[in-house]
């Protein structure tokens, strides 16, 4: 508890040494982005009723988390969850990734799309985003955005306020893109809660707090290494469905799962081999006492080179 007191005002001086202006220290961002994270920390770690609806929404993500065993059971037989037509005589070896834990992602962007469509999630944005208007003193657009990125991805949430992205400043540009790197997307969300469930069962609850933590914090960073101009624009932002009905949105959602699972798929194909290819090439460096013996050779053939 003392370190991560410590570490607090560390990292603040960090990011005020690497600021592009130190003169204009955003004193209310940073004392209602510290008060935010120890507010949300308290309610969702020391109130019951938070717990247990922290609780509940694990349990409904580990029931999704079967339901796409059935349909992935469906699609890919055996490879997917089904039983399989002979004796498994090593079962830990039985687990695809792609079939078993990656397909969840599709689950989720349909369902997301599905309760975007159903005005779900953008009321519980636009409250969240009313509360960091109000408490921080942000604009309207980077309130948005902000809030949208712990339900949605990093490249979505932007697209929300696009007609505002011109007009605002590099500031909340900067608290833009900290904010989207610094929570997790509902999606990847799912997914990490899926591969984690037979290890830690309660992973999604952990995840979530930590993403609605981290909203603010990323928002008091950024501000301090890119403080704002004095007086946020007061914009109204509206979020309207892009979906003509509950089913394009489940087919719309599913497609853009689809490219997700794709891309999650294709990038831990390659950066595995990267990481081969890299241990491979420190392979042939030699070891230590290896490397000083040849450097000793080396210095004393070139000490008794003639000239």
């Amino acid at each position: 508890m003392s370190q991560a007191l410590l570490g607090l005002p560390c990292i603040i001086l960090l990011a005020w040494l690497c600021s592009s202006n130190r003169r204009r220290f955003p004193l209310r961002l940073v004392l209602t982005g510290l008060i935010a994270q120890l507010v949300l920390a308290a309610i969702f770690l020391k109130v019951p009723l938070l717990q247990d609806a922290l609780l509940w929404v694990n349990r409904l993500v580990l029931t999704l988390e079967a339901a796409t065993g059935q349909g992935t059971a469906m699609v890919f037989g055996f490879l997917g969850g089904a039983a399989a037509p002979y004796d498994v005589t090593a079962p830990q070896y039985s687990f695809i990734l792609a079939f078993r834990a990656l397909p969840i992602v599709l689950v989720f962007a349909a369902l997301s799309a599905l309760l975007w469509h159903w005005r779900i999630i953008p009321v519980v944005i636009a409250a969240l985003a009313r509360l960091l208007r109000q408490s921080m003193g942000l604009g309207g657009a980077v309130s948005m955005g902000a809030a949208s990125s712990i339900f949605i991805g990093m490249v979505e949430s932007p697209l929300l306020i696009k007609p505002h992205l011109r007009t605002m400043s590099s500031s909340e540009l900067f608290m833009l893109m900290s904010c989207g790197m610094a929570t997790v997307a509902g999606t990847v969300m799912g997914l990490y809660a899926g591969i984690l469930a037979s290890t830690v069962p309660t992973a999604l609850s952990h995840i979530l707090v930590a993403s609605l933590i981290s909203a603010p914090a990323a928002i008091l960073l950024a501000a301090v290494m890119v403080p704002p101009e004095a007086g946020a624009r007061d914009e109204a932002v509206t979020m309207h469905s892009p979906y003509s009905g509950s089913m394009d949105a489940l087919v719309s959602g599913t497609g853009e799962g689809l490219r997700l699972l794709a891309n999650i798929i294709g990038m831990l194909i390659v950066f595995v081999a990267l990481v081969y290819l890299a241990d491979r090439l420190l392979g042939l460096v030699p070891s230590g006492g290896v490397l000083l013996r040849w450097l000793a050779c080396s210095a004393s053939c070139w000490r008794r080179w003639p000239g």
